[in-house]
């Protein structure tokens, strides 16, 4: 008997110690040069749909791109930048979704501007 709990007590050991093979992967981390790029192709691809009007499209369109803002981090005033970008994408759904693309235009472009000028505060 004393031998079965012995062994038990090294499984039960050796199983907390296994590592999954997702432990030792690497995670894909983009650098910030290149998330800035993927927001810069997504809010131009929600500019190019305002003229056919679909708000449901631009409204997904701009919350792919604000998802995809998310994943930028640096220091504080950076992230405090990136959030303010984020506002104006906010905001530019929200028109969108009330149908008001011409506001929506200028708030994405502004965001676009303000996604622009995030590389000066790293």
């Amino acid at each position: 008997m004393p031998l079965k709990k012995i062994f038990i007590t090294f499984i039960l050991f050796f199983s907390m110690l296994g590592l999954s093979g997702s432990t030792f992967a690497k995670e894909a981390k983009k650098s910030n040069a290149e998330i800035l790029v993927e927001v810069d192709s997504k809010i131009q691809a929600a500019l190019d749909a305002i003229p056919a009007g679909d708000s449901k499209a631009i409204a997904s369109l701009i919350k792919e791109a604000s998802e995809t803002a998310g994943d930028l981090s640096a220091s504080y005033k950076y992230e405090f930048e990136r959030d303010k970008a984020n506002i104006k994408l906010k905001n530019a759904r929200n028109l969108t979704k009330k149908s008001d693309f011409s506001g929506a235009e200028q708030d994405l472009k502004n965001a676009r501007e303000l996604f622009a000028n995030l590389p000066n505060f790293e």
